[in-house]
């Protein structure tokens, strides 16, 4: 089923935090899908975490780790070590137990999680303008800097950091441009399995 075409826009400051139970961390849901099920097929969310922590296992789902702030963060699971790094996705599957080594400062991580037989994610950072073809769901988000996003229906639309769109069912190309020393931008393009083998 395709998803109804829309635009919506975000800002991850003004999303309600939800404290984990054991106190090291806090989730904020950018978006999740879709929205004709009750189950979740894939969810963007805002991780902050403040400690050695444990993740929940996603069983049948495929995670990326997107390191916000600057620094490093150690992952362990039962199947070694990864190293996620600032700007660098780290992918991984919610099948492990992946836990975190204390840290000296918080750190925010943006968290991407995707059902492995129905959904795919692509995870990429922007640092100089381009444009797009936007996924079946694609969310752009500031993380430095000024971007304005422009098309056929959006106007130079400016994004400051933490806030960007969500768009679903679009077929216009996006044009990204940034502004600001350091501008960087993440791109999280979701698309379904059925959708990518009818591609290729």
């Amino acid at each position: 089923m395709q998803p109804q075409a829309s635009v919506r826009f975000i800002d991850c400051a003004a999303l309600p935090p939800e404290p984990w139970a054991n106190g090291n961390g806090t989730t904020r849901t950018i978006a999740r899908g879709p929205s004709n099920r009750t189950d979740v097929g894939w969810r963007v969310s805002l991780v902050t975490l403040n400690g050695a922590a444990k993740f929940s296992q996603f069983s049948g789902f495929n995670r990326t780790l997107l390191l916000l702030d600057e620094g490093s963060v150690d992952l362990h699971s039962q199947d070694g070590q990864l190293v996620a790094r600032t700007g660098q996705p780290v992918h991984f599957s919610g099948d492990l137990h992946v836990w975190v080594s204390m840290m000296t400062n918080a750190v925010n991580v943006l968290n991407v999680i995707t059902q492995r037989d129905n959904y795919r994610a692509a995870v990429s950072i922007a640092s100089n303008s381009l444009r797009i073809t936007p996924a079946q769901t694609h969310l752009l988000i500031c993380l430095a800097g000024q971007w304005t996003v422009s098309s056929s229906v959006l106007r130079d639309v400016l994004l400051t950091p933490m806030k960007g769109i969500w768009t679903e069912g679009r077929q216009e190309d996006l044009d990204l441009r940034p502004f600001g020393p350091g501008a960087q931008l993440v791109s999280i393009a979701i698309e379904t399995v059925e959708r990518l083998a009818a591609s290729n």
